[in-house]
């Protein structure tokens, strides 16, 4: 209760923050004049829905770009007198075009009713650039048109993605979809590693001129192979063929002594195009305490066990991406792309072990002191060769995409005994290695207007490796000397033959999508350890989509859908490395682990208009055989912790999203979601645990003055329901100012982070029947950064890539090298 409250107390002051800076702020004009009007149908006298407005001049040309609301009303600020050309165009309707004057004797201009005639788009009347709604809604997805805003000539990728329904950007520019991080992104319909791991500079670094829409899949169809409770956010990249060059220089640092730099650059001459994307980031955090109490039912001689300490880590990443495309004509395309991660952190560490009798008698303690190392890389590639037709977006597609993934852990402990332990030192490294191989033909073909079709065939070869070292040191030889005893080895490979078939009708108003995918799975796997084991096992899934849609008046609409999903277990969950760093917890992964099949409802509602977005979703899940983290207790006070398909998971959940445009300047938007959660294990153990969990945000962006931004943000998360206990509940705060400067060249700002308490608590619960276990960790996340970029050059034209290529998201991620992950979060593509 005492977090909540604090929590409330922290968005008061947020709130009060903000308050005050509007009402400081509220002499500003808003603009000089304002101008409104209603869009109607010539016969009914109906508004129309989304009808796209277009301000522009001769000597400017594109002013700004809008879209009225669900019942045909606009509104918009101009800041100068002079004769302005508007033009309404929405499909179905004649293309409009009428003068505006604005002669400076009213500060208010009411256009009244301003009808247009239903028929066929009559753009030969006048110039119009690009004219395309700014929001679009289909049968499992939302799209949001970058290139139809103006806004996006001098804003970033992320700034953009602000507008976009049902997505979050806050203070620290971290991204939700429909109120969890728990999605998927895809760049032009691939999966990306660099958007995947590190998607606030990547998109803070990309320009928004380089995309041409956004698409929110909220429900994501049977081609999709994998999860992402949230969906996914699909970034289509612009195709225009204009020669260019443009960049950005950014660099940041925090209190804390963090610090990162990145550089975008992209290019394209005639027929051939390149852009690369680098950024480094060191980062430290200071040291954090930590304790824990448990209690061993399985013995009376160590009975209890507490445990103290601090530890401190700091590390450094680099990525970069890149991507470039050859037109061989106007028909055959060869696109390439690149993309790499290589990071490193370690830290230091000292803890004290002390154990009782049940009598809370001394049994036994001991000091550790140990430094880590960890290693991780992500390394891939693709190659893609398109060939259309004359037929609009009819493409047929052959795709080969290579990723290389190698990771390392290392250990060097002193174990020092204060009573009854015995002193020895011991040093340890493992290596993993996971590569994959992935051929796809792909062909699309929307057969009319109301019909499309699409079906594809893909091959994949994932091989891991894992090998690991454990050394001692043998104090009479003075040297270390190999554990011959503790061999933990993998050799894994899997092979996936899967085809997939889609249909999609659309009506006026009503719309089916449909599909199915047939996958053959054969592992093949060596574990090596005291006695070598080999195992071989085969599994074929059928995997059915299906989503209908109804759109109702006045930009609402309804979805119901049905999906099957497919999650097999990464290497970090068959990784059979037995990380003992700390003796009395022991963990290890599982090679034996197989595929999660889960079944999937959902139902929404959803409304979209210029000023404000309402989306409601009822939904549900059920597995039978979920990856769960399961931890025991030996008799000899060690907790072994491991990985097993034991888990029957039922989810209810209900989610709302809301945002709202108030005035000119006030952005708002919330998320509130509610789940309750049946957990049970379906072996001998009889393990349950069920209960309600919730989480909610609010999220305020405020334009103070020209260029310049103040946000604020506050959110809270109830403690997360698990197999064996619960997480911590915890709230979040951040306050943010940024100025753009030079015609928007200089991007400068400037953000504190937990501004309202000196340090974080976070505490844990685990229950099982062989022991009970308590842990609180304290962590210092108050930090102040700075962050400035500066853009430079001119790009009048991208780089083009294929329209389909390699989706591989069916693989559980989570956990770590050392198999120590207590739970595994998924993400979903195809």
């Amino acid at each position: 209760m005492k977090i909540v409250q604090t929590a409330f107390r922290a968005a008061g002051w947020a709130a009060f923050f903000l308050f005050w800076t509007v009402t400081l702020q509220a002499h500003t004009p808003a603009g000089a004049y304002q101008i409104k009007g209603l869009v109607t149908d010539s016969v009914s006298g109906k508004g129309i829905s989304y009808v796209t407005v277009t301000i522009q001049t001769d000597h400017q040309g594109v002013v700004k770009r809008l879209a009225s609301d669900a019942g045909g009303n606009f509104s918009f600020a101009l800041d100068s007198v002079g004769q302005y050309r508007l033009i309404f165009q929405s499909i179905g309707y004649e293309t409009k075009s009428t003068l505006l004057d604005v002669d400076g004797k009213s500060s208010r201009i009411d256009l009244g009713k301003i009808p247009i005639a239903a028929g066929m788009e009559k753009i030969a009347e006048v110039a119009v650039v690009a004219q395309k709604p700014l929001v679009k809604t289909e049968v499992d997805k939302i799209v949001y048109s970058i290139e139809s805003d103006p806004e996006s000539k001098t804003n970033t990728a992320l700034e953009m993605l602000r507008k976009v329904p049902l997505v979050t950007v806050d203070g620290e520019d971290n991204i939700q979809l429909k109120g969890t991080s728990n999605f998927k992104f895809l760049l032009n319909g691939k999966n990306s590693a660099m958007l995947s791991q590190n998607p606030k500079d990547v998109l803070r670094s990309l320009p928004a001129s380089s995309i041409k829409d956004i698409e929110v899949i909220t429900n994501p169809s049977s081609k999709y192979e994998a999860e992402g409770a949230g969906g996914i956010i699909n970034i289509i990249t612009t195709k225009k063929q204009l020669d260019g060059l443009m960049g950005r220089v950014s660099a940041g640092a925090d209190t804390q002594g963090s610090y990162n730099g990145g550089l975008y650059l992209s290019s394209k001459v005639n027929k051939f195009g390149f852009s690369v994307n680098y950024n480094y980031n060191n980062f430290r955090n200071p040291a954090g305490e930590f304790f824990s109490s448990r209690e061993n039912l399985l013995s009376s001689t160590n009975r209890f066990t507490e445990t103290e300490g601090t530890s401190k880590f700091k590390g450094l990443s680099n990525f970069a991406m890149g991507e470039a495309s050859y037109e061989i004509d106007s028909l055959n395309l060869i696109s390439l792309s690149f993309f790499g991660v290589r990071g490193e952190y370690g830290g230091d560490n000292r803890q004290q072990t002390r154990e009782f009798d049940i009598n809370r008698n001394p049994a036994r303690s001991f000091d550790n002191l140990y430094h880590m190392n960890n290693g991780h890389g992500y390394v891939s590639g693709n190659i893609d060769y398109q060939r259309t037709f004359k037929k609009p977006d009819k493409t047929f597609t052959v795709s080969y995409k290579l990723d290389h993934t190698p990771t390392f852990s290392e250990s060097d402990n002193d174990i020092i005994g204060l009573l009854n332990y015995n002193s020895y030192r011991q040093k340890s490294r493992n290596d993993a290695t996971g590569s994959e191989h992935t051929f796809q033909l792909d062909y699309y073909d929307p057969l009319t207007q109301t019909h499309q079709l699409e079906t594809g065939v893909k091959y994949i070869l994932r091989q891991n490796v894992s090998n690991s070292d454990i050394f001692l040191f043998d104090n009479t030889l003075g040297d270390w000397k190999r554990d011959e005893t503790r061999l933990n080895d993998l050799d894994y490979d899997q092979h996936i033959f899967g085809m997939y078939a889609g249909y999609v009708m659309k009506l006026k108003k009503f719309s089916v999508k449909t599909g199915l995918r047939a996958e053959g799975t054969l592992n093949d796997g060596v574990f090596r350890s005291a006695t070598d084991t080999t195992f071989t096992n085969k599994m074929f899934n059928l995997i059915p989509y299906v989503t209908l849609s109804q759109n109702l008046d006045k930009g609402q609409n309804l979805k119901l859908s049905y999906t099957q999903r497919l999650s097999r277990p990464g290497i970090w969950y068959l990784n059979p490395y037995v990380n003992d760093i700390d003796p009395l917890n022991i963990r290890y992964g599982n090679p034996k682990l197989d595929a999660e099949v889960s079944h999937t409802f959902d139902f929404s509602y959803g409304k979209f208009s210029g000023k404000y977005n309402v989306n409601v979703s009822l939904n549900s899940a059920f597995t039978n055989n979920t990856i769960e983290s399961i931890s025991t207790m030996q008799p000899n006070g060690v907790r072994v912790t491991t990985y097993e398909n034991i888990g029957k998971n039922q989810r209810y959940g209900s989610f709302i999203y809301g945002s709202a445009r108030i005035g000119q300047k006030l952005n708002l938007n919330t998320n509130f979601g509610l789940t309750y959660s049946i957990l049970e294990s379906n072996d001998n153990r009889n393990l349950h645990n069920e209960g309600f969990s919730y989480n909610g945000s609010l999220n305020a962006r405020y334009n103070a003055w020209k260029n310049g931004t103040i946000s604020g943000y506050a959110g809270i998360y109830s403690p997360r329901i698990m197999l064996q206990g619960q997480s911590s509940m915890f709230y979040f705060t951040n306050m943010s100012l940024s100025q753009e400067l030079f015609k928007k060249k200089v991007t400068a700002s400037l953000s504190v982070s937990d501004p309202f308490r000196k340090r974080a608590k976070y505490e844990s619960e685990f229950d099982d029947p062989t022991f009970r276990q308590t842990s609180v960790n304290y962590n210092y996340n108050r930090r102040v950064r700075v962050y400035i970029s500066y853009r430079f050059g001119q790009m009048k034209g991208e780089i083009k890539k294929a329209k389909r290529g390699i989706r591989n998201d069916d693989v559980k991620s989570g956990g770590d090298s050392n198999g120590s992950s207590t739970s595994g979060s998924s993400s979903g593509g195809n």
